[in-house]
């Protein structure tokens, strides 16, 4: 190993220099190599054994097109005004326009109702969260808790959310955030100028990883489309309600009507018709008044129905999905040359640490030298 020279005062370094230090740690890793090798075999040996020790991951997607019949009507004029070289603009409009729509499958919310909502395993009764539970092995852990409510946590598949007590919804929270900080959960539009999108779950268990995009997909389409129709449908109900007790109130003017007749077949005078001349107007509003409603009723449910977006899926997950799983020769190479690596990052260190205290200890004799 040729002697350390001392770094010289100066803000540029030459690629001699460059080349003098790189030759300096190359003798430090042969003068070492038997170190090195050993990083090496022992980071093999880790990878070895965590490709043993790792579980398989299984990786469901499911792609889905979104139109929203507004956005395509407003998409069709602004076709047509470009060709007149009128621009009205591609931003989307509404609360779930954009990345937002995105972001509501990745919402507590709809995490929460696809976990707990009813599946079929084996021809049992479960749920999504007792089988991620299970995967996992949680209870394990909570077996372990001091909390004798945590030790017997049980999430019965006929218990309303809302009666959950404080412990389950700390599980069910800490679950929530191990799906999204992981990340387990991913849904993306797969490019800006598509409206189609994938979401992808990954888990250890090949049927959890499935049955949970089919099942948020499900829960987000029905929460997506209740809301864009929720005004329409309020109102839609509203005018029903009003229409059947119109209908009420036209019964009832046909029923009086009749027995006012019945009374009065062969009247005289003009005043005993007076009751039934009433009855005859009131029936007779009363009728063009629910066909108006009617309707009106008709032009709401076009509305709803055009306003209704149309969430198709194109392709759903089929078993066997996508594995994956840290292979042995991958463990052996990927440990190897990460041990390997860390052993020549260490030794540079080291090399640079004891030329830097070389230069300053000489540093400190140059200017006790010159102080004297």
């Amino acid at each position: 190993m040729e002697p350390i020279k001392p770094i010289k005062k100066k803000d540029e370094i030459s690629l001699m220099e460059i080349y003098i230090y790189l030759k300096d740690i190359y003798h430090v890793i042969l003068k070492r190599k038997y170190l090195v090798l050993g990083a090496i075999i022992l980071g093999a040996a880790i990878g070895l054994v965590a490709a043993f020790l790792t579980k398989p991951t299984y990786t469901a997607t499911l792609s889905f097109a979104m139109q929203d019949s507004q956005a395509a009507s407003m998409s069709n004029i602004a076709s047509i005004a470009s060709q007149f070289g009128v621009s009205l603009g591609g931003a989307p409009s509404g609360a779930f326009g954009g990345d937002n729509l995105y972001q509501l499958f990745t919402s507590q919310r709809l995490i929460e109702k696809t976990l707990l909502c009813p599946i079929q395993i084996n021809g049992k009764a479960n749920n999504l969260l007792n089988l991620y539970i299970d995967t996992y092995h949680l209870r394990k852990g909570w077996a372990k808790s001091k909390n004798s409510e945590i030790r017997d946590m049980q999430f019965p598949l006929n218990q309303q959310r809302a009666t959950f007590s404080r412990a389950q919804d700390s599980i069910l929270q800490t679950i929530y955030t191990t799906i999204i900080k992981k990340p387990m959960l991913t849904a993306k539009a797969r490019s800006l100028k598509l409206s189609i999108g994938d979401i992808t779950f990954v888990s250890e268990n090949e049927l959890l990883s499935q049955l949970f995009v089919e099942n948020l997909i499900r829960e987000a389409t029905s929460f997506y489309v209740e809301t864009k129709t929720k005004v329409a449908r309020q109102n839609y109900e509203t005018l029903k309600h009003q229409a059947d007790s119109v209908k009420m109130i036209y019964d009832n003017a046909v029923a009086a009507r009749a027995t006012l007749a019945d009374n009065v077949p062969n009247a005289v005078r003009l005043s005993a018709g007076v009751g039934v001349l009433r009855k005859t107007t009131d029936m007779q509003i009363a009728a063009s008044t629910y066909a108006a409603m009617i309707q009106n009723l008709e032009i709401l449910k076009m509305t709803i129905d055009q306003n209704t977006p149309l969430v198709q899926v194109i392709d759903r997950p089929t078993l066997p999905l996508l594995k994956h799983k840290l292979g042995k020769l991958k463990g052996l190479v990927l440990g190897g040359f990460i041990g390997g690596f860390l052993a020549v990052l260490a030794l540079s260190f080291g090399y640079f640490y004891e030329k830097l205290k070389k230069n300053l200890l000489l540093e400190l004799k140059e200017d006790d030298k010159g102080n004297i």
